[in-house]
């Protein structure tokens, strides 16, 4: 990756919000309207409950069932998002007393979201509502054989609508207020169960860390539910997030991001050894012993999740070869970790990659995209694919097998038409000053927390440093440069595979306070150097 170093003058905005200079610097940079300026600095985290006309249509019908003693069914999906969804509408209707069950499809097996298959077992199960969470807006099919089976259903989804949904029940961020348009599907369940059973921490908690996972724009109220849900897994609860967090660590964005997602989503991808419909059960628990016990579990799928994809980016990227769109396709491939294995080969080569493996007659996989270059629009179109979904920077496909030949000739052929070249990205590092890295000024950043991604990334660049020692180990180089205050650590991780100079020019990295077996310090963690 390159950076740019930046020069940003901001003594004037950091007067007029009382703000440290490394938090003035990253908002005059990230040329933010006023209106988000106002958001980031607003002391209003109340949380507001949408009453637009599809959430009040959809209660109403889910106390009827309540009335009428029916069966609810609860059709989820095998993402952070989806699994949080589901146990925001679980424990909703377990308040209420609505006799209910869940389903989450298996990721290999089944595919992305409701079926007719399902619809059908559900109907013969006795069941007389369905209602989706974070998914449905397309599963046309699936709402079909619900209206002929004369099933009533509810949409609940905030996935883009690109045609007609032939169900007069769908709740969806478009039909809300607009202060809820960056909710995902856990948002939109918790506007569902606020108005039901009213405000209840763990469910925030559950929406917040689904938010985080979905990557939603963190402004209006996901903002506010992104911080009240940290604050509340802060004071301790709900245990079965917490215990999902590795040991030692902080409650905070990176935290939820690193540990607790990538858990979740590994008994999606990994369906093979993992049934990720235990994972409701396990957040709605209070048993200390059982949690405690499944989370241990959890580390296994993950563990094996992380194994299993470093084996498979270090087949592929061997199999890089001189084609336009590089489609990398082994039978045995694992298909839950393709999207992973693509986003980091995307990352290396900067580039469009497909990742495939063989699923019975089927080859599916995942592709990622690198900004610039839509690889829905890129795909949408293909004769013979037998599932297709996605958006402009990552898609899933599945082909059959007697097809895959041609549809990668097809690809190469589309691809050098497109004329597309591939450049390396660059990012922009803020200059500041070694005397800048002081304790309250890494602190102050605290107050833009949840850092939005429409910001520009907090990296800094320092040159000119006085570096007082360099010391080397087995996995990381690290410098430590004197100021005014006692100085920091800039710490160069050796699997970025860079240089370490014994006196750098210039240091480019992100800063943290970190604090370990009871010493707290400044640190810097390296992207570039020089």
């Amino acid at each position: 990756m390159k950076y740019n170093v930046i020069d940003v003058e901001a003594t004037q905005l950091q007067k007029n919000y009382n703000i440290g200079i490394l938090s003035a610097k990253l908002l005059e940079a990230s040329h933010l309207e006023q209106e988000r300026i106002d958001e980031l600095f607003s002391e209003d985290n109340t949380l507001s409950t949408s009453h637009a006309q599809c959430v009040m249509d959809c209660c109403q019908r889910l106390l009827l069932a309540k009335e009428r003693n029916e069966k609810v069914m609860i059709a989820g999906d095998y993402d952070a998002d989806g699994i949080c969804s589901t146990a925001i509408m679980k424990m909703t209707l377990n308040h209420l007393k609505i006799q209910n069950g869940y389903y989450i499809p298996d990721r290999m097996k089944e595919g992305y979201g409701l079926s007719a298959n399902t619809v059908q077992l559900a109907y013969e199960k006795g069941y007389g509502l369905l209602i989706t969470v974070d998914n449905g807006v397309k599963a046309h099919e699936a709402i079909q054989k619900a209206n002929d089976l004369g099933l009533d259903i509810i949409i609940t989804d905030h996935h883009q609508i690109d045609e007609a949904i032939e169900t007069a029940n769908v709740v969806h961020p478009d039909y809300m207020e607009p202060e809820f348009q960056y909710l995902s599907g856990a948002g939109v369940a918790l506007q569902i169960a606020r108005n039901l059973i009213g405000n209840n921490d763990i469910q925030t908690a559950l929406a917040a860390v689904a938010l985080i996972a979905d990557v939603m724009p963190l402004w209006k109220e996901t903002r506010k539910i992104v911080k009240r849900g940290i604050s509340i897994l802060k004071q301790g609860k709900p245990r079965s997030l917490l215990y999902l967090l590795y040991p030692g660590s902080s409650v905070d964005m990176n935290a939820i991001t690193f540990s607790i997602v990538p858990k979740l989503n590994s008994l999606g991808r990994m369906s093979d050894i993992a049934n990720v419909n235990t994972m409701v059960t396990y957040l709605l628990s209070n048993n200390e012993e059982q949690m405690r016990k499944y989370a241990q579990q959890v580390d296994v799928v993950n563990n094996k999740r992380k194994e299993i994809s470093a084996t498979i980016s270090d087949t592929a990227i061997k199999m890089i070869a001189d084609e336009k769109f590089p489609i990398l396709y082994k039978e045995n491939f694992h298909e839950g970790v393709s999207g992973l294995v693509a986003g980091k080969l995307v990352s290396q080569l900067q580039r469009p990659v497909l990742v495939m493996a063989k699923s019975g007659d089927v080859i599916k996989g995942s592709g990622r995209s690198v900004p610039g270059f839509n690889i829905f629009d890129f795909f949408k179109d293909f004769d013979g694919l037998v599932a297709f979904g996605g958006h402009e920077q990552a898609v899933g496909i599945s082909i059959d097998a007697s097809q895959f030949e041609q549809f990668h000739q097809t690809a190469q052929k589309k691809m050098e038409k497109t004329g597309f070249t591939y450049t390396e990205p660059s990012l922009d590092a803020i200059r500041i000053q070694a005397e800048d890295v002081t304790f309250d000024n890494i602190a102050d950043i605290g107050c833009l927390m949840p850092y939005p991604k429409q910001m520009i990334e907090p990296n800094f660049a320092i040159e000119n440093m006085h570096v007082v020692e360099r010391k080397e180990s087995a996995k990381m180089v690290k410098y430590m440069i004197a100021n005014a205050t006692g100085g920091f650590e800039a710490v160069l991780y050796k699997s970025r595979n860079l240089p370490a100079p014994t006196l750098p020019k210039r240091l480019v990295g992100k800063l943290s306070i970190s604090r370990w077996r009871g010493r707290v310090s400044l640190q810097m963690i390296l992207e570039d150097i020089a």
